[in-house]
């Protein structure tokens, strides 16, 4: 791909990743002025999720049938206008219906972005080219918060979604000048064909298996955001300050993504997608074992989290790239069902832990445990079942290691 292609992708795909954690610093002071409990504020987020993954299964199959770019630009202009009017709310359930329909507009770039991707590149180039964009996209969770945490402390929280959109309007003038329209007619599905394609999908074991991955690590990093804001609060810091606590959780995924990538045609891909998900499983091990020791600082909260972001930057890309790129030739559809899949799944865990059990450093660190042994297992279950299969195949049983 072209370097101003991935360049457009790659805000195709963090314009929606901003508006997710941009406020995350002001949410202790949005709860004071908008005059709900914090246990209430994961809300705004995980609405915005449950969104923004719904309105992935629509965008898939409407790409397939009409084309890229149409269904693009109408998804960035209703993401464009729902930002101003959640900077205009004036309550709480103002505010969860804008975030709902910001949501539907974001949800146009990750899918199509990740169906560009795949529409002019195979799996192992797919995940090349992800290896470059995911760098790009993970500067937005650490970048947003301290952006967003300085221009609350200045302005208050409403500036941090006039910003969020302000940055919106600049993807339809990438999105007009540099990207081709990738699914020329010929190549598409008629209406018939956009409901089918589902269970092609779906039917794929290998896609299974990748969408478990990207999800349970998804999860962790969802359950994260909401938790920490509140953290880093007991802990003394303002939301200024606490805003760029998430710059060593990016520079940890960067380097995962530039590793992988240079591994990439020389390991073999389940094997470094295998050492994210160990690293993940350690990420957990540990916020249980300082939770256990009863030992505080915010080395205890970032330190575990930066084991868990390598998986994020290796294993997270990885399984993307191998869900979308698969035998299924559905790149479209496959993108909307693993963001469907991925941020639906974020949204409901992070909102069920929440308000089932509240913040605390408990709280999160069995919550990334139980998702990073989840993750293990898919994995662990998975290559036993390819084993199998490529034995049956030759008709030879499989050896043991």
């Amino acid at each position: 791909m072209h370097p101003s292609l991935i360049f457009v992708v790659a805000i195709l795909s963090a314009f929606g990743l901003i508006a997710s954690d941009v406020y995350l610093p002001a949410m202790p002071s949005m709860a004071v002025d908008l005059a709900v409990s914090d246990r209430l504020m994961p809300a705004t987020i995980s609405i915005y999720l449950l969104a923004l993954a719904t309105a992935q299964l629509g965008y898939g199959p409407l790409s397939d049938h009409y084309g890229r770019k149409p269904v693009l630009i109408a998804g960035i202009l209703i993401y464009v206008a729902a930002s101003i009017g959640c900077s205009t709310a004036s309550g709480v359930n103002a505010l969860l219906f804008w975030r709902l329909l910001q949501g539907v507009g974001a949800a146009s770039g990750l899918v199509i972005g990740r169906a560009v991707i795949a529409d002019l590149c195979d799996k192992t180039a797919s995940a090349h080219v992800y290896a470059i964009v995911y760098p790009i996209v993970s500067l937005s969770p650490a970048l947003a918060p301290a952006i967003g945490g300085h221009l609350a402390e200045a302005w208050g929280w409403r500036a941090d979604f006039v910003f969020v959109g302000l940055f919106g309007l600049l993807a339809p003038a990438l999105v007009l000048v540099f990207l081709p329209e990738t699914a020329p007619k010929e190549k598409r599905h008629d209406k018939q064909a956009m409901l089918s394609g589902f269970g092609a999908v779906l039917a794929d074991r290998s896609f299974r298996k990748y969408v478990v991955i990207v999800c349970s690590i998804y999860c962790a990093w969802f359950v994260y955001l909401t938790q920490s804001p509140f953290l880093f609060q007991h802990e003394g810091w303002s939301e200024a300050e606490s805003g760029w606590l998430y710059l060593p959780l990016s520079a940890c995924i960067i380097a995962a993504n530039v590793v992988s990538k240079k591994l990439l045609g020389r390991v073999p891909y389940d094997v470094i997608t295998g050492t994210g998900i160990a690293f993940f499983v350690c990420g957990g091990l540990s916020f249980v074992s300082i939770a256990f020791l009863q030992t505080t600082g915010i080395w205890t909260i970032i330190l575990p989290m930066c084991l868990v972001s390598l998986a994020n930057g290796s294993s997270l890309s990885l399984a993307v790239s191998g869900a979308v790129a698969g035998e299924h030739r559905r790149s479209a559809t496959a993108s909307g069902l693993v963001g469907f899949f991925q941020i639906g799944s974020a949204g409901l865990v992070a909102l069920a832990i929440s308000a089932v059990f509240g913040a605390g450093y408990d709280v999160l660190g069995w919550s990334v445990l139980v998702l990073g042994t989840i993750t293990a297992l898919a994995m662990m279950s998975s290559s036993k079942s390819e084993t199998m299969a490529s034995a049956n195949s030759t008709g030879e049983p499989p050896q043991k290691l």
